[in-house]
């Protein structure tokens, strides 16, 4: 039975045959039959069969696909020549009656301000979906497919658990580069809050054997240097002998200080963040209307209501982009923000709001 929970095999599946090869699925892998050209680029058989787990491999000359193999390289190739964004075909989706007071209450908790009145009307939104490959590097290496949902109308991302993007039709490319401006710094705010506990789980595991290496190699170290030490108590000061071990004792620091450094260095971590494709699909939701009231001031709010999540979407900080559930409201142009974006200035403390102003409007003296 193949296992379902790999995404680099539907992956491969789908460029595959987005590339004109006959491809079926077997039990632990691929068969694939692709043209002369397609076979020469990627470095394929007539007849190949594909696998993606070492344990599958087998004496009959399987290949493995891996995001560290040549051939996961090459299909790269292929998505370059494919255009970055393809319009897909949604799946119909109902609507329902909603009350958009409650839904907004549910979806949305304001710290320092109050939601004046909802309307809703039942409209069409575009959405994005990016597909990213990402890297985490150290003294090892993890990484994997991962994908999110943008809908810049709104500023918000959906979650979309249940839909898988791969069941979407691929319809035709579309779009300029241009008119992913917005989407893109979305989705890059949104996948970068989405890979946090992925990254957390990482760094903790890497804190781990860092935290032991540098404990035994502190104890280690200092055991030599204490029995210098000890060495030195019974040698008469400036004969030849006491010299020796004092310099026995200064090469010893220099090797701690050096080996120290070797091992910070060894566990120093990289991200590698790198889209790969983006799909574009139509979807029909309920557009709420509100008026977000701070203070003496207010400003009308427009969010989206999502049939597949059936739920408000999360909107995104206008300071950063990334999705909130907590928000709060600035004084002057009543901008959504996360605490970081509504947060006091670092030299002077001044409370100031990150979509307003892109440095603390106060003066400061150098």
């Amino acid at each position: 039975m193949i296992d379902a929970d790999l995404p680099i095999r539907d992956f491969t599946r789908n460029l595959l045959r987005q590339a004109g090869a006959l491809v079926a699925p077997t039990e632990g892998g691929l068969e694939v039959v692709a043209d002369a050209a397609l076979s020469r680029r990627l470095g394929l058989a007539e007849f190949q069969r594909l696998v993606f787990t070492p344990d599958e491999v087998g004496p009959f000359g399987a290949l493995l696909v891996d995001y560290d193999s040549s051939i996961f390289d090459k299909m790269g190739g292929l998505v370059d020549a494919m255009g970055r964004v393809a319009l897909v075909e949604a799946a119909a989706v109902p609507l329902q009656s909603i009350d958009p007071v409650a839904e907004l209450s549910r979806a949305l908790t304001l710290q320092n301000g109050v939601v004046r009145g909802a309307d809703v009307t039942r409209a069409e939104a575009v959405y994005f979906c990016f597909a990213f490959e990402y890297d985490l590097l150290a003294d090892e290496r993890t990484g994997g497919l991962t994908h999110v949902w943008v809908n810049p109308a709104t500023r918000s991302v959906p979650r979309m658990a249940s839909w898988d993007p791969n069941a979407l039709e691929d319809a035709r490319s579309w779009a300029s580069a241009g008119a992913l401006e917005l989407p893109w710094a979305l989705a890059e705010a949104a996948v970068t809050a989405a890979l946090g506990p992925a990254v957390a789980t990482f760094l903790d595991s890497l804190r781990r054997r860092r935290d032991r290496d540098l404990r035994r190699l502190r104890e280690y170290h200092v055991e030599i240097d204490q029995a210098i030490r000890r060495k030195l108590e019974r040698i008469i000061p400036g004969t030849d002998t006491w010299r020796r071990e004092i310099e026995r004792l200064e090469a010893t620091a220099r090797s701690y200080w050096a080996r120290l450094i070797d091992a910070t260095d060894r566990y120093r971590v990289r991200v590698h963040l790198k889209p790969i494709i983006v799909l574009a699909c139509t979807l029909p939701i309920q557009r709420v209307t509100a008026q977000l009231m701070r203070r003496n001031k207010s400003a009308d709010a427009v969010f989206s209501w999502n049939p597949v999540d059936r739920r408000i979407e999360a909107r995104c900080c206008e300071g950063c982009y990334r999705p909130v559930s907590k928000a709060c409201l600035c004084d002057e142009q009543v901008h959504i923000l996360c605490e970081s974006c509504l947060g006091p200035c670092a030299q002077c403390g001044k409370v100031y709001c990150r979509a307003c102003h892109s440095q603390c409007p106060r003066r400061h003296e150098i």
